[in-house]
């Protein structure tokens, strides 16, 4: 099972992760899909159960990015404290992370300067995301 899911949806990178943090093969894959698409997003919305990457996969991350000057706002929503500390550490390379409560995904919405008019869009494939997960829809 994946612990996580990703897709871009209108210039937004969605990510979706479970309460598992991701393997390395899965970082491995998600690293190769956002070097071939970062000329297609300008943000990122990451929503996640608790799983995070580890220490060496948040360094593969940082150093394709910023080998690529990405230097867009990124918004987490998250219910864990594990994972909101890491948003933190992550922050030290990128000032434009903020972590957001699930109850605040409009919020993270606006902090990465998401139009307003798309927000139900990115609230289905949020939901399709979960699903493609197994994660309830609540």
């Amino acid at each position: 099972m994946r612990s996580a899911a990703y897709t871009i949806y209108q210039k937004l990178l969605l990510v979706m992760h479970t309460k598992e943090n991701p393997s390395d093969a899965e970082w491995a894959d998600y690293c190769a899909f956002t070097a071939k698409n970062l000329p297609h997003f300008t943000s990122t919305i990451i929503v996640t159960e608790g799983g995070a990457p580890n220490t060496m996969q948040r360094g593969q991350l940082n150093d394709l990015l910023e080998a690529n000057n990405f230097k867009q706002k990124v918004a987490v929503v998250t219910i864990s404290r594990l994972a909101r500390g890491i948003v933190t550490a992550l922050s030290w390379y990128n000032p434009n992370i903020k972590a957001f409560s699930p109850t605040q995904i409009p919020a993270a919405l606006d902090h990465v300067e998401f139009p307003r008019a798309h927000h139900e869009g990115v609230m289905k494939e949020i939901r399709a995301l979960r699903q493609k997960l197994q994660l309830p829809l609540d």
